[in-house]
């Protein structure tokens, strides 16, 4: 027979649970915004803004990354990659009630005198205010569930078997582990409970200024620097004019098998001219004025003959007046 603490804590489920079932006949008020990329909601949400606002009674299930519910009251309840949380609120909507079979959550927000409650498959952990909770809740499959304080935390955890009488109360700085749905005997060591933390935000690293050249020159070996009087070394020679560079020996083979070359006679028929090419093309006459004078006819045979004669007795007749002068 359980005991009367149990039998309580079965009628503030069952009561919550009615006052929840009994809320879906009048219009809700949202319970927060869901701020996600890859997550999925089910049940009643409306458009709102950047995210979608969640009422009582749907589920949330995170995908590769962290889903932020930003609840109405004030806080923040984040839903770790690969887990499924259904929320539901009281009639009032000050007191909230998660559930998740796997995974992880954290809860970051201040309660007054009201309580919030996290229902895994093998506990139900209470969040009693006035307090401020920043704490992280994990279960697996095995059975184990773990309650980790994040920085800030100043409230306690009351940790409660579904299927038992065990209660344990986790101090606000401590931080256990509960194996096989038992509260008895805890483990204080606590690996991975919580959402993984964010990769590390990569910042551009400044880029130093480029160096003076004066500098480098001063920083620079002997060997390597070039005084700024040093006149650059000769060119090489050029090659003389009848200087063999390369020579190749092409071996002269002959075959008498053969074909016959064309007979020479094709070439001789070529008609050959030494006339440059521009003087092949016919030039239009020059004008009038350009032309040269026309040659005078040749004298006729006779005058040729006498014009000797005549030129012969014409020196005899100067010989003789130069005499009797």
């Amino acid at each position: 027979m359980s005991s009367p603490r149990r039998l309580l804590d079965l009628c503030a489920f069952a009561a919550a649970m009615l006052a929840s079932a009994a809320a879906q006949d009048r219009p809700q008020e949202p319970i927060g915004e869901i701020f996600a990329s890859d997550a999925s909601v089910k049940g009643a949400v409306q458009l709102a803004g950047a995210g979608m606002q969640v009422m009582s009674g749907s589920s949330i299930g995170a995908g590769q990354a962290v889903a932020l519910l930003r609840l109405t009251r004030g806080g923040d309840m984040r839903v770790c990659p690969r887990t499924d949380l259904s929320i539901s609120s009281s009639h009032n909507g000050r007191d909230l009630m998660f559930g998740m079979s796997m995974g992880a959550i954290e809860a970051e927000y201040s309660l007054p005198a009201s309580a919030d409650a996290i229902l895994t498959p093998d506990f139900r952990i209470l969040l009693a205010g006035p307090g401020t909770f920043h704490v992280a809740v994990g279960a697996d499959a095995r059975g184990n569930t773990c309650v980790r304080p994040l920085a800030g935390n100043t409230a306690s955890v009351i940790v409660s078997e579904l299927m038992g009488d065990g209660t344990y109360q986790v101090k606000p700085d401590q931080q256990v582990v509960f194996h096989d749905g038992k509260v008895a005997n805890p483990d204080r060591v606590v690996g991975e409970c919580g959402c993984p933390a964010p990769p590390p935000v990569m910042r551009a690293t400044e880029v130093p200024p480029l160096p003076n050249i004066a500098e480098l020159r001063k920083k620079s070996p002997p060997s390597l620097a070039m005084p700024s009087d040093a006149t650059p070394p000769p060119a090489a020679p050029a090659p003389a004019a009848n200087e063999v560079h390369i020579q190749v020996d092409a071996p002269f083979v002959f075959s008498a098998n053969e074909p016959e070359p064309a007979p020479l006679t094709l070439v001789a028929q070529l008609k050959v001219s030494a006339a440059p090419p521009w003087a092949l093309v016919p030039q239009p006459p020059p004008p009038p004025e350009l032309r040269p004078p026309a040659p005078s006819p040749p004298a006729p045979a006779a005058a040729q003959a006498a014009a000797p004669k005549r030129k012969f007795f014409g020196r005899i007749r100067a010989f003789f007046a130069s005499i009797f002068r």
